[in-house]
């Protein structure tokens, strides 16, 4: 599992160092970030294939970290973990108990099933925006008003969009939009860069967009809005 990478997020250097000997010990490569806004300064420079991240440096963030790590945690796969420092020992949360009780097979199980498949990947250096903005979709790379479906943004850059969308994308696929609230109506031509199914974990089914060119009038529009 050499070509895997994961990304561990967590504050305290003993559990950390126990997370770290976990993937060690199935010979997998790891980074640390000892917070969000590391991890996100991390994951920009380097791609990884998954995240683990420590609930408790999770719950302990501020409001603005948390934002960065509910972003990350709609791109990347994720396994939760607590470490508990009385016993020494890695706990699952919840959801991954429901899986597999045993900590080493359930580490093991989301390494080889969800990280190895899935392509490394980097986050934008674009500055993102928590943000609904009313969209008019067309999963096809041509605009057409009467085919487009109405939905919303769920974050937004300069560099392009997270989608709400229930359907499922092809990375490289070609798709149009069309955004309500910019006074240049012209439609944006953008393609799929990565898609989440619904029901595929706790995240927000949709699809990150990257916008193929922007109009001078669309790019001022937006970046005003991401100064706002």
């Amino acid at each position: 599992m050499a070509d895997t990478k994961i990304l561990i997020v967590v504050k305290d250097a003993e559990a950390g160092q126990a997370y770290a000997n976990a993937l060690c010990e199935i010979g997998v490569a790891y980074d640390i970030a000892s917070s969000f806004n590391e991890m996100s300064c991390m994951a920009i420079e380097n791609a990884y294939n998954g995240l683990v991240i420590d609930i408790l440096t999770l719950v302990r963030s501020s409001k603005e970290e948390k934002i960065i790590a509910y972003e990350c945690i709609n791109l990347f796969p994720v396994l939760r973990v607590k470490w508990e420092n009385k016993k020494k020992k890695i706990n699952l949360s919840p959801l991954e108990q429901s899986f597999s009780p045993d900590t080493e097979s359930a580490i093991k199980f989301f390494v080889e099933s969800r990280c190895r498949p899935f392509a490394a990947r980097s986050l934008r250096r674009h500055g993102r925006k928590n943000l609904n903005l009313n969209v008019l979709f067309c999963p096809s790379g041509t605009f057409t008003a009467k085919k487009a479906v109405e939905t919303f943004t769920v974050s937004i850059s300069l560099g392009g969009v997270f989608l709400y969308t229930p359907q499922v994308f092809e990375q490289g696929h070609r798709v149009s939009l069309r955004f309500l609230e910019l006074s240049d109506p012209a439609p944006i031509a953008a393609t799929v860069r990565w898609s989440h199914e619904w029901g595929e974990s706790r995240s927000i089914p949709g699809v990150g967009l990257k916008f193929d060119r922007l109009t001078e009038a669309q790019e001022r529009e937006i970046k005003r809005i991401l100064n706002r």
